[in-house]
C-alpha cells in the first residue's frame, strides 16, 4: 500500500518548505532514518529523513519547488506498486515564480502610432517568462552563465530550469552572456531610435530571507531597544590568543578573538541575571545558563547557531564548537536544535572592516552585542601615549527585560574580562 511523504515541520515558524534537492531518485530504495532530501526552511537547509523502509515511487515536488506545510511531496510503497492517479496527476505543490514589477498607472496621452519594439538588454536571469529554480539561478549567477537559451526547455515542470540543466551547461562549457540586440537600420530620415530598456529583476525571497525580514521588522516594531557603546582595550586578549594558538599549533586547533568574546559574554551573563532574563508574555524568564548564539553570514542570508551552556565550557571547547557550527552553517548541515534556544547573541563584523554598528535583538533574547574590528590606536595609558589594540562594542538591550544600568553593568563586566583575559581560562 502506498503512503505519502508530506512536507514536515522543521522549525517553529515554518509555513512552507522548498526542496533544495532530492538525494534519492524515483525507484530507489529508502530506509527508515535515511536522509533522502534537503529542505530549505525559514531558518536553514535541513535534512529530511525517511519515515520507514520502502521504495520512492513518485516525487511530487521537484528540486527548487515549494510546498505548504503538511502537503504531499512524494509517494512511497512497494517496488512496482502503482501510484494513485490523483496523486500523480495533481500534486499539492506551489512553484516559486518571479513577480512582475509593479507599474505606475499609464497617463492618458493622445492616440499615436505604436512605437517600434524596445530593445531589451539582459543576461538571461531576469524576466517573468524565464522560469528558474532558486538553486539553478544561484549556480548560474556564480558561474556567469546566460540561461536565456534554455527558456521554456528546462527539464523541470513547464520547462523550468533546474539544477541539472545548469550542471549540463557547466559540463559543456556554458554559454556567454547574450549580446544586446541591435535595432534595425533606420532610413535616411527617421524618428529617434527607441530607447534601450532594461527591466529590474524581481526575485522572491528564500524562506530564510523571509524569516529574517519578518523577525527583524517585528523586533524593531515591538521591542524597545536601547544601545550602550564601550571602547575595549583588546591588547592582552590579542596576546593571549597568540599564546594559545602557539600552544595548540601541533593539534591544528585555533582560537579566535570571537571565541574569547563569546566566553566573556557567557561569564558576564550568569554574573548579571537582570540583564540575562527575557520578557515573554508579560513575565520575566530567567535563564540558568548562557546559550550564546553567533551570527554567521551566508551567501544569501544569515543564520545564528547556538553555543549551548557557554558559561561552563572552556575557551578551547568553544573554539571547536564555533568552528564546527560555522562550517556546517555554510554547507547547510545544521540541525534544527542547533539554531534554537539562544539567550544572547554576538554579531561580529570586524572581519569586514566595520568599526562599529548597532544590531537588532533576536526575540525572545533580550540583548545582542555588536562587535567591530580590532585596530591599533594611540591611547593614553598612565599619562603616556602608547599603541593599543582597541575595539568598539555596542550592546543592544530590550528595555522591558533590563534597565539601562543593568545593561551598563553587563557591558562593563564583558569589558573587564576581555581586558584581563586570564579569567577567561578559569
Amino acid at each position: 500500500m502506498t503512503d505519502e511523504l508530506v512536507m514536515p515541520r522543521l522549525s517553529d515558524t515554518m509555513e512552507e518548505g522548498t526542496i533544495g534537492r532530492w538525494l534519492k531518485a524515483e525507484g530507489d530504495e529508502i530506509h527508515e532514518g535515511e536522509v533522502i532530501a534537503e529542505i530549505e526552511t525559514d531558518k536553514a537547509t535541513m535534512e529530511f529523513q525517511a519515515y520507514s523502509d520502502g521504495t520512492l515511487l513518485k516525487i511530487l515536488v521537484s528540486d527548487g519547488e515549494t510546498a505548504p506545510l503538511g502537503s504531499p511531496i512524494a509517494i512511497v510503497g512497494e517496488p512496482g506498486e502503482s501510484v494513485p492517479e490523483d496523486a500523480a496527476a495533481a500534486p499539492k505543490k506551489k512553484e516559486k515564480k518571479a513577480r512582475e514589477p509593479e507599474r505606475a498607472p499609464a497617463e492618458q496621452v493622445p492616440a499615436a502610432p505604436p512605437p517600434a519594439p524596445a530593445v531589451v538588454a539582459g543576461n538571461g536571469s531576469g524576466g517573468g517568462a524565464l522560469k528558474v529554480s532558486p538553486i539553478a539561478r544561484r549556480m548560474a549567477d556564480e558561474a556567469g552563465l546566460d540561461l536565456s537559451a534554455l527558456a521554456g526547455t528546462g527539464s523541470g515542470p513547464e520547462g523550468r530550469i533546474v539544477k541539472a540543466d545548469v550542471e549540463r551547461m557547466l559540463a559543456g562549457g556554458g554559454a556567454v552572456a547574450a549580446p544586446v540586440a541591435l535595432a534595425p537600420s533606420a532610413p535616411a530620415v527617421a524618428a529617434p531610435p527607441a530607447a534601450v530598456v532594461t527591466e529590474a529583476e524581481v526575485r522572491e525571497l528564500t524562506p530564510m530571507l523571509k524569516a529574517v525580514a519578518t523577525r527583524m521588522a517585528h523586533s524593531k516594531q515591538t521591542v524597545p531597544h536601547f544601545y550602550l557603546t564601550s571602547e575595549i582595550d583588546m591588547t592582552r586578549a590579542v596576546e593571549l590568543r597568540k599564546e594559545l594558538n602557539e600552544a595548540l599549533s601541533a593539534s591544528g586547533e585555533k582560537v579566535s578573538l570571537n571565541d574569547l568574546i563569546i566566553r566573556a559574554c557567557a561569564m558576564a551573563l550568569v554574573e548579571h541575571p537582570q540583564a540575562h532574563r527575557s520578557y515573554v508574555d508579560g513575565n520575566h524568564v530567567y535563564h540558568p545558563h548562557a546559550n550564546v548564539a553567533m551570527a554567521v553570514a551566508l551567501d544569501d542570508g544569515l543564520i545564528v547557531p547556538v553555543v549551548f551552556e557557554a558559561d561552563v565550557k572552556t575557551v578551547r571547547q568553544i573554539a571547536r564548537e564555533t568552528r564546527d557550527l560555522a562550517s556546517r552553517a555554510r554547507s547547510g548541515g545544521l540541525r534544527q536544535r542547533e539554531i534554537e534556544g539562544g539567550t544572547f547573541t554576538v554579531s561580529n563584523l570586524g572581519m569586514l572592516d566595520v568599526s562599529s554598528f548597532a544590531a537588532i535583538i533576536n526575540p525572545p533574547e533580550s540583548a545582542i552585542l555588536a562587535v567591530g574590528n580590532v585596530t591599533e590606536r594611540a591611547v593614553v595609558v598612565e599619562g603616556q601615549i602608547v599603541p593599543r589594540s582597541m575595539m568598539n562594542a555596542t550592546l543592544a538591550c530590550d528595555h522591558r527585560a533590563c534597565s539601562g544600568a543593568d545593561g551598563a553593568r553587563l557591558l562593563q563586566t564583558i569589558k573587564r574580562l576581555l581586558q584581563g583575559p586570564a579569567a577567561l581560562l578559569a
